[in-house]
């Protein structure tokens, strides 16, 4: 027993001595995990396409981590206290040393743009800079359209080694560096706070790989969808309501003939219909999801129809009349007038504040 477990003590030392002397290999002499800390800074936000579900933009992925195996006299380093590589001098050293190989996990296709740099430290501290501009997929839920904040994000992964073995992390100096000092301001958005989290990605055989997610808050402006959306909105619930307003009693008979009325009413059906259709065409993902807009939208069918039934059944055949009489028409008559148009305004206001709260 004794002499398998000398040789298995025997077999992890040579294991070990063999990783050390691989530059490439996962360094050994600090423990595991293996700590990388992760930053990212977004330097430029081209676009956001909230109905294909992305946006592009340029951001500065910086990783820093320590191997000893790269630590040299300091005598050796430039004027700056450290060695420096860019570009294909930098590609060329990360492939003769171990990195994180990282990887954006929720970009889409190929960047457009990428530069490189590597700063190796006396000590052995290794710090890698790169530039991308790509395009990214996120999310956009719409819950609170147009009251919503969203966030941009950028899924920094590494997917060589287990979680237990390497972990992407970030502290004060990661924070500080995940900023948008470089950003002025994004058509329709206003720019916020850079937010970081640990992200773990499933592996096979039951495994985490390591990840961080970076995002972006930004809150739509929503000035201009006030006045294209919520006022168009808001006046086609006025349609269905001439239709009440309009008429009037005298002796007992109802003075405008219920074909008139209920022409009003869907004259603004179709007027509703149209707006629908355009709100959708420019946001295609509001007509899949419950937000303000669809709210008011459903409550504009359900007055419009309510309307509808109203002229037919009460303006045209009297049917209240000729089932209750004379009094209880005209007492239904003039509830309705104050009623349905109070219920229908607390409705809507309700169905807005709830989105801005």
């Amino acid at each position: 027993m004794i002499r398998w477990l000398i040789a298995i003590l025997f077999s992890l030392q040579a294991f070990a001595a063999a990783a050390q002397d691989d530059p490439t290999q996962l360094p050994w002499g600090q423990g595991f995990p293996v700590l990388v800390r992760a930053g990212l800074s977004f330097v430029e936000v081209k676009a956001i396409n909230e109905n294909e579900g992305n946006f592009t933009a340029t951001v500065d992925m910086r990783l820093r981590w320590r191997d000893l195996r790269l630590a040299y006299p300091a005598s050796q380093a430039s004027s700056t206290g450290y060695i420096d590589y860019k570009e294909d001098a930098a590609e060329k050293k990360l492939s003769e040393i171990w990195n994180p190989r990282s990887e954006f996990g929720n970009m889409n296709g190929e960047p457009t743009f990428k530069k490189t740099g590597l700063r190796i430290y006396p000590n052995g501290r290794a710090e890698l800079l790169q530039r991308t501009t790509a395009t990214f997929n996120t999310d956009f839920p719409l819950e609170k359209f147009p009251f919503d904040n969203q966030l941009l994000t950028v899924e920094i992964l590494s997917r060589i080694e287990p979680t237990q073995k390497v972990q992407f992390d970030f502290r004060q100096e990661e924070l500080e560096f995940s900023n948008t000092r470089y950003i002025k301001e994004i058509d329709g958005w206003t720019v916020g706070l850079v937010e970081l989290a640990p992200t773990p990605v499933p592996s096979w055989r039951g495994e985490m790989n390591t990840g961080v997610t970076v995002g972006l808050a930004i809150k739509r402006d929503q000035g201009s969808l006030l006045a294209t959306i919520f006022v168009p909105l808001f006046s086609s619930l006025l349609i269905p309501l001439l239709a009440l307003w309009l008429n009037k009693m005298e002796d007992g008979e109802f003075t405008v003939d219920a074909t008139e009325l209920t022409n009003i009413s869907i004259g603004g059906l179709f007027a509703v219909v149209g707006l629908n259709f355009t709100v959708n065409s420019s946001f295609v993902n509001l007509a899949v999801g419950d937000n303000p807009v669809m709210r008011l939208f459903g409550l504009n069918y359900f007055l419009l129809g309510l309307c509808i039934a109203i002229g037919i059944i009460f303006y045209r055949f009297n049917t209240v009349k000729k089932m209750s009489g004379h009094y209880v028409q005209n007492e239904l008559f003039v509830y309705m007038n104050w009623a349905i148009p109070l219920l229908v305004l607390c409705t809507a206001t309700a169905m807005v504040m709830m989105a801005m709260f």
